[in-house]
């Protein structure tokens, strides 16, 4: 047990670096400037790092390191970004909530690099979990939140984990933390680099 959970954790951060890259929302890339096709550029690096890390990994176990067990893993990561990403943008329009992601001034100017990187952390926390409905009003960040847990229980149903409930919960909790907490680093660091 403890060493599935320990090839179920370095799975999962190995995995995180490319998540970043997937784990960019639209209203984001607008209010930055950037363009639709570098985003997708990004999310099929993402996919195809991700695919080749877990293969390296041998993670999920009960897939084998070969092509047909490198073919699921790329599968389950195609699947996982597009479930994402459609349920997403579906919310988004469903509810008409945006996330409250936009330029942070707090993170920029004269000040320490420090204070700068605690305001844009700040700042990307709140753009994460939080988003304006068309009055204006604070909302939890449905759309995004709820993406990121409907794709990752998607994604559950056809990963080896689906047949241990304690795999399929650790699968879970590690997944929405990681994309979750690659959504706030990516803004905290876009929000560093913006001039």
């Amino acid at each position: 047990m403890r060493g599935a959970l320990r090839g179920a954790l370095a799975g999962a951060l190995l995995v995180a670096t490319p998540i970043v890259a997937m784990a960019q929302d639209t209203t984001s890339d607008a209010a930055h400037g950037e363009p639709a096709a570098l985003r997708y550029r990004a999310m099929a690096f993402g996919v195809v790092s991700a695919a080749t890390w877990t293969q390296a990994l041998g993670v999920p176990e009960g897939w084998d390191r070969t092509w047909q067990g490198y073919g699921n893993r790329l599968g389950d990561q195609v699947g996982f970004a597009l479930s994402e990403e459609l349920l997403r943008v579906g919310l988004e329009r469903a509810t008409g909530w945006e996330s409250a992601y936009g330029p942070c001034d707090a993170a920029h100017g004269a000040r320490p690099w420090r204070t700068r990187a605690g305001a844009a952390t700040r700042c990307a926390l709140r753009s994460t979990f939080t988003a304006k409905n068309s009055a204006g009003a604070t909302r939890p960040n449905a759309p995004l939140l709820g993406a990121i847990v409907a794709a990752s229980a998607l994604s559950l149903t056809w990963r080896p984990e689906r047949k241990s409930a304690s795999k399929g919960q650790l699968f879970m909790v590690t997944r929405v933390g990681i994309v979750t907490g690659a959504t706030v680093v990516n803004r905290a660091v876009k929000e560093m680099r913006r001039r």
